[in-house]
């Protein structure tokens, strides 16, 4: 067939997912429902012939083909090498096992048979729809539509295109949550980074254009978007840089092994394993990527429960959130200083991947509130409401600072400077006890008072100095 512009783009490979666990019988429950809407009750062997061999040419990740204007890709990357050893890879029975596919698996534009692809042993189906903001794979929604209807799992990615300024991620972010959307449903990954071109960026560049991509996910659908990578890209370009690792990683790596052993990054477990680009199963013409999932169908199902928002998923499975917060009085929304929050009614739940799920509740939660949240000088919180090591105190850490609680001085923030002094002094536990103020300006400098005496910042010196009590 001819190949267009926009169909070369998408005739490169690509990955990506996450872990899910079921910790109640709340989503035990769901589970159950869930799998028995889909038939997946029992993993059944995956129909395939499998090539995990390294390959030199023209494209890695997700979707399979052999693309066009690409450089060779580098030793490490899961294509890289030469040969094709045909080898039976002996994967746990119980993992499930899944395709990834884009335009280049309709040739012809022929659809894919997604009922023989589910009978040959796939349980989910991964299927691209964007690259950069102008490409919509034309095949996604139909895919979509009919690997669902024959019982698979679907997620979805997009090719990133990294370039300056670093706001373009934020557009194909939202090039791809447009097309895809909120993927708020039973049945549906979270939305997925394809990660495997740089675009001319360095390290940091590339490192804060992947971050601001997947944070307006996050802010978009509440959901952990999952970050497909291979190890050479992770190493050589993003310099193994380590912030990345809460989120779930879908790994590539053809290494003709059971597992892919030890990861990159930081991460301590991968979500989806992308093991060859040269399977072959029933449904589908030709050479396809297959995935295994760690590592269970429950496992899977969970993660595809998208009727949960990362904040709800805590909701329901953390015994204590519901009997701390009570109800809720606003649904979720995005955070202002990015993220997303839920208001309740004995306090707040606050959530992005840096941070994870984190519960503020009562004075703490409105002293919050009340210096701007997100947007203002505590930025995001780091914990949940904790106890301090005063009898009776109880502390929240920040980006910005911490807030600091007890029945007799309230709630109060302390940050910076005289925070790093406070926290050596012995916080809490020190002679100067509780703060029994927010920080604020004096002549010369900003202090904080506390019930025996106060710490004041110099503002010509910038050191500290404790001022006794009178």
């Amino acid at each position: 067939m001819r190949v267009t512009r926009s169909m070369a783009a998408d005739l490169r490979r690509r990955p990506r997912w996450r872990r899910g666990t079921a910790t109640t019988a709340f989503l035990a429950a769901a589970t159950s429902l869930f799998l028995a809407g889909t038939g997946m009750s029992a993993p059944s062997s995956l129909a395939l012939a499998g090539h995990a061999v390294r390959r030199g040419g023209s494209g890695t990740g997700p979707g399979g083909g052999s693309g066009t204007g690409s450089a060779t890709l580098p030793a490490g990357s899961p294509d890289a090498g030469s040969g094709h050893t045909r080898v039976t890879l002996a994967l746990p029975t119980g993992w499930p096992r899944g395709v990834d596919v884009s335009s280049w698996q309709h040739p012809g534009r022929k659809p894919i048979d997604w009922a023989a692809v589910r009978s040959g042993g796939a349980q989910f189906a991964i299927i691209k729809a964007t690259e950069g903001t102008r490409y919509v794979n034309p095949f996604y929604a139909p895919d979509r539509d009919a690997a669902r209807k024959a019982g698979l799992v679907v997620g979805a990615y997009a090719y990133a295109r990294p370039s300056l300024p670093i706001s373009t991620a934020v557009d194909q972010a939202r090039k791809l949550v447009a097309t895809v959307g909120q993927t708020r449903d039973s049945g549906l990954l979270a939305p997925m980074l394809d990660l495997e071109e740089r675009g001319g960026l360095n390290a940091g560049q590339l490192a804060q254009w992947a971050a601001a991509f997947l944070e307006e996910v996050v802010n978009e659908t509440g959901r952990a978007p999952i970050l497909y990578t291979y190890r050479s890209f992770w190493t050589d370009y993003m310099k193994n840089v380590r912030s990345f690792a809460n989120y779930p990683l879908w790994f590539a790596l053809y290494n003709d092994q059971s597992s892919p052993g030890a990861l990159p990054g930081g991460w301590a477990k991968w979500t989806m394993w992308q093991y060859t680009s040269r399977g072959t199963i029933a449904g589908i013409p030709g050479k396809v990527d297959m995935n295994a999932f760690c590592c269970t169908a429950s496992a899977l199902a969970d993660t595809a429960q998208g009727k949960f928002s990362e904040i709800s998923r805590r909701y329901f499975t953390d015994p204590t959130a519901a009997r701390i917060l009570g109800a809720s009085t606003k649904a979720e929304s995005r955070a202002g200083g990015g993220g997303r929050y839920q208001l309740f009614r004995n306090g707040l739940m606050y959530y992005s991947a840096p941070t994870g799920v984190r519960i503020l509740r009562g004075a703490i939660a409105k002293k919050y509130l009340a210096l701007g949240g997100t947007t203002g000088l505590l930025r995001r919180p780091l914990s949940d409401e904790e106890d301090a090591s005063a009898p009776g105190s109880r502390q929240t850490e920040f980006q910005g600072g911490r807030v600091y609680w007890s029945q007799a001085t309230g709630a109060h923030e302390v940050n910076g400077a005289i925070l790093t002094r406070y926290i050596a002094l012995g916080g809490t536990a020190s002679s100067l006890g509780l703060p029994v103020s927010d920080e604020h300006s004096v002549p010369g400098g900003r202090a904080s008072d506390f019930t025996r005496g106060s710490l004041v910042w110099n503002a010509r010196t910038h050191t500290v100095s404790v001022v006794a009590a009178p």
